[in-house]
């Protein structure tokens, strides 16, 4: 039986302030995500700042020595993935934000220009190799399982990879849109949609970010059709992730909000 979720739409605009809440810190944040369990991870230069959807529980990490935090990948919560690009490093972390071993040295494995990282499952990373153009699939000693060489006609420079493990690969460029692969590397299809800023991969749906509008993009199936469905938004919004009725985001003044409005539908394929 398989379920697909589709957006939850929003029936208040985002710019109505009943609809939203700020989430006060004392920093300026720049990245935003959640795991399945409704935690919320922000991340401002090395620290990582994780607290519980009903705002109960507060934990934060920070290792400056290894520089800025360039992404987090929550969506294993045993194994939080943080990639520091600058030094080359990789920590994985448990749910309470407590380092598991050692930090994983990208330099001393010859993986010199990785720019993007993230959970494959469990056991495994996925990594981008930006000057080579390869997809790289390592296990959690950063040994080198498979290379899928990415070779499209025009450059490609992805700024940002999702994985839903097990499942599939997301890499968003701005002049390609999101490219699709399957979790062994092959590819599966382009959304050829230049200038999308931002992006949240889940199993068979995307939501992506652009000229501030959220789009959900359902991906076809032998049983379903390509969708596409909008929402609106009334801020500048640079980074969001949405978890079931909440859609947290980050503006352009790096204010973090949370908007609470009512889901409009749910449905569900089997």
């Amino acid at each position: 039986m398989r379920k697909t979720l589709l957006l939850f739409l929003f029936s208040v605009a985002l710019g109505c302030i009943n609809a939203q809440e700020r989430l006060f810190f004392d920093h300026p944040c720049e990245g935003i995500t959640t795991d399945l369990q409704g935690n919320v991870f922000v991340t401002h230069g090395a620290t990582l700042d994780m607290f519980s959807a009903n705002d109960a529980k507060r934990l934060n990490y920070s290792e400056p020595t290894h520089g800025d935090i360039t992404n987090v990948d929550a969506g294993i919560a045993s194994k939080i993935l943080v990639f520091y690009r600058e030094s080359g490093t990789i920590i994985l972390l448990n749910n309470e934000l407590a380092p598991i071993g050692k930090p994983l040295n990208l330099l001393e494995k010859s993986l010199t220009t990785v720019n993007l990282a993230a959970m494959g499952n469990p056991n495994k990373i996925v990594l981008y190799d930006e000057a080579n153009q390869d997809l790289l699939i390592t296990d959690l000693s950063l040994n080198v399982l498979s290379r899928t060489h990415i070779t499209f006609p025009d450059e490609f420079h992805p700024t940002d990879m999702q994985v839903v493990p097990e499942h599939r690969i997301a890499l968003l460029d701005t002049l390609h849109g999101i490219c699709l692969f399957d979790f062994f590397g092959t590819f599966e299809r382009e959304i050829p949609i230049p200038g999308i800023k931002a992006m949240q991969l889940m199993k068979d749906q995307i939501i992506y970010l652009k000229n501030e509008t959220l789009y959900l993009y359902t991906l076809p199936s032998e049983t379903t059709s390509m969708n596409i469905q909008s929402l609106e938004i009334k801020v500048p919004v640079k980074a969001f992730h949405v978890w079931k009725n909440h859609l947290y985001f980050i503006d352009n003044l790096n204010f973090v909000y949370k908007s609470q409005s009512s889901p409009l539908s749910i449905e569900t394929q089997d």
